[in-house]
């Protein structure tokens, strides 16, 4: 009797351990995920009140600011812009979170802008790493149209096949041949196969559109259906950034119907294995010179 009852206080104890572990941990993420509003919130109020030093102390060295526009200022730039920088971040609608390890996306809307503000866990705290601002469509849902019936079928070297930019860690590999192979099943329809690279919170927004998983997928199997893909936009430039489970992508990219040039922010998460597209978001660079079609090109 007493050895049963020693043998279900042993087992007791494991499952209490377990449990309080996984409480733990679950406080931990939580903790972490206050601590990068925190930091947002501290942001917002620093730049609210055009305090210099408080501002810079929040900046990660590699920041990067996009706005509406598609103009690009580092962190230097920023900190000299100091009430531009404070204008477009105000008047925060809808603010939403996807949290990670070590990374954290706050989104919303502000003055007729779709933003994101990407924040990265640093040994001295949460900062601010990439603020992108992308103009809400006038129509919405053109693009996906667009998409879902077809575009212009060409080649696809970059980025199908090779890129301007040379991995630097295990990892980054990685995360460019999974993501390479999402670029060959939109240049050779596969919807069954992108999806498996696109993780559930996922979404895409750019100019003239945004979208979920769900929608996006539905658009990859008309296009298979159709039998027409679209090549990948041909990348000019690319950073990528480790954090952990956590991958932060930017590039600029041409174009390949033509047009202007745009900026475009991924986030990629590992999950049992596999590194997956958890957001991409575009902006194009209204100051830029449009370029005419890749297959027009000499």
């Amino acid at each position: 009797m007493h050895r049963g009852m020693g043998k279900y206080s042993v087992t007791g104890l494991v499952l209490w351990a377990m449990a309080s572990a996984a409480a733990s941990s679950s406080a931990r993420s939580g903790e972490e995920k206050h601590r990068a509003l925190e930091s947002d919130h501290a942001l917002a109020d620093a730049l609210g009140k055009s305090d210099k030093t408080a501002v810079s102390a929040l900046l990660d060295e590699k920041f990067e600011w996009t706005d509406d526009q598609g103009k690009g200022r580092n962190r230097l730039a920023a900190l000299e812009e100091l009430a531009v920088f404070a204008n477009d971040s105000e008047d925060d609608k809808d603010v939403k979170t996807h949290p990670y390890s070590q990374v954290e996306i706050v989104f919303g809307f502000h003055h007729g802008a779709r933003f994101a503000r990407i924040w990265v866990k640093r040994s001295a705290g949460w900062r601010a790493f990439v603020f992108l601002d992308t103009p809400i469509p006038k129509q919405p849902g053109g693009a996906a149209q667009a998409l879902a019936s077809g575009g212009q079928v060409g080649d696809c070297e970059n980025p199908c096949r090779s890129l301007p930019y040379e991995p630097t860690t295990e990892t980054d590999k990685a995360v460019l041949a999974e993501w390479q192979k999402t670029k060959m099943d939109e240049w050779h329809p596969n919807a069954e196969d992108w999806a498996s690279h696109i993780a559930e919170e996922f979404l895409i927004i750019n100019s003239s559109s945004e979208r979920n998983k769900p929608q996006r997928v539905a658009i990859a199997r008309k296009q298979q259906e159709a039998g027409v893909g679209v090549p990948g936009d041909p990348i000019v430039s690319m950073r990528m950034e480790d954090f952990g489970d956590t991958v932060v992508m930017t590039s600029q990219h041409e174009p390949c119907r033509g047009g202007k040039p745009y900026y475009n922010v991924r986030v990629f998460v590992k999950r049992n294995g596999h590194w997956l597209i958890a957001w991409s978001q575009q902006t194009t660079i209204q100051s830029a010179s449009p370029l005419p079609a890749v297959a027009d090109r000499k």
